[in-house]
């Protein structure tokens, strides 16, 4: 007979369906680790948006792998502003009102689906990370190209950038990317989610106990890597609508990389709709880059997605088990 310290550790492993924890405990959870999650690899993320913006506007210049010319860029901008670091987190706060309820949505999402089965299987993994993903995106999405907006120095803060951007575009103009961003996120929450599991199922097999954080933390990061890799077309088409606005009419992703603070409201001509829709912004990039221009920041984002998925899903697991009652 297992000793209490034994049961404890049993208690403490991965989430198993069966064990009785209240959904609110999840709901926290992934609040929680959403907001560890993005706060950790913001800076990333806006070199990333900035190398996906070059070529918007024509231009063919092909970026380097790690982007580094970009990262170059910003930082000397913070230095020229005043600004200093913080230049690399503009726009940190639009995702910082939404990304604890869009997790919450999403972790909830999650386990409600794989709760539908006692051992969840490869396939089911794969089913709730796309069910996951289509709750979690409505609420992100807006937030999302408010993000972009500003991480390419536009508008003088998030209530310019949201009143502006409903003045030119409306609230379907924040929406305009989803079809997008949906054809992206379904594919990578499959793989990504799919990939993590599995990976932690073989490692939990190999070493016969519960997983470790660095254990969770390589399986996250892992899963991430592929599944940024594979998606990455569809998310520097998703960048090009979020940001079409400023970089036709302002050039802000120009090679001069201008970055000073703009807001459409005194744009020098109107801001125009450049791109109809997917296939029109597909089209467009093809012309101007050819293939590397599907894979502009792809590097970076890898760097960016690999800690992202460990950080979310070991926070997320560490909250569930923190939270959690105690056992009986």
């Amino acid at each position: 007979m297992a000793d209490a310290s034994d049961a404890d550790l049993d208690y403490l492993d991965e989430y198993d369906p069966d064990r009785g924890i209240p959904f609110s405990t999840h709901l926290i959870a992934g609040s929680g680790a959403g907001l560890a999650e993005h706060l950790f690899v913001f800076p990333l993320d806006t070199v990333k948006t900035h190398a996906q913006c070059v070529g918007s506007c024509g231009r063919t210049q092909v970026a380097d792998i790690f982007c580094l010319k970009h990262a170059r860029q910003l930082v000397n901008d913070g230095l020229t502003t005043g600004t200093g670091a913080r230049r690399l987190w503009r726009g940190v706060s639009a995702v910082s009102l939404a990304c604890a309820p869009a997790h919450a949505l999403y972790f909830g999402a999650f386990e409600a689906v794989r709760s539908m089965e006692a051992q969840p299987s490869h396939a089911t993994n794969a089913l709730a990370g796309a069910v996951a993903v289509v709750g979690h995106d409505a609420l992100m999405t807006p937030a999302d190209v408010l993000k972009q907006r500003l991480q390419l120095g536009h508008h003088r803060g998030l209530w310019d950038a949201w009143t502006c951007s409903l003045k030119h575009g409306g609230l379907a103009g924040l929406y305009r990317s989803l079809p997008t961003t949906l054809a992206m996120n379904i594919p990578y929450g499959c793989v990504s989610v799919a990939a993590n599991e599995a990976l932690k199922a073989k490692m939990k097999r190999n070493s016969g106990d519960k997983l470790g954080v660095g254990s969770l933390l390589a399986c996250g990061g892992l899963a991430g890597a592929v599944a940024s890799l594979a998606t990455t077309p569809l998310d520097v088409v998703k960048t090009r609508l979020q940001t079409q606005h400023l970089t036709c009419s302002l050039g802000a992703a120009s090679a001069t990389h201008d970055f000073g603070t703009r807001s459409l409201s005194t744009a020098a001509r109107p801001p125009r709709v450049m791109f109809s829709g997917f296939a029109d912004a597909a089209s467009h990039i093809w012309r101007a880059d050819g293939a590397v221009g599907f894979y502009r920041g792809a590097a970076v984002r890898a760097l960016a997605q690999a800690p992202s998925v460990a950080i979310v899903w070991t926070t997320y697991e560490l909250f569930v088990r923190t939270l959690s009652p105690s056992p009986p």
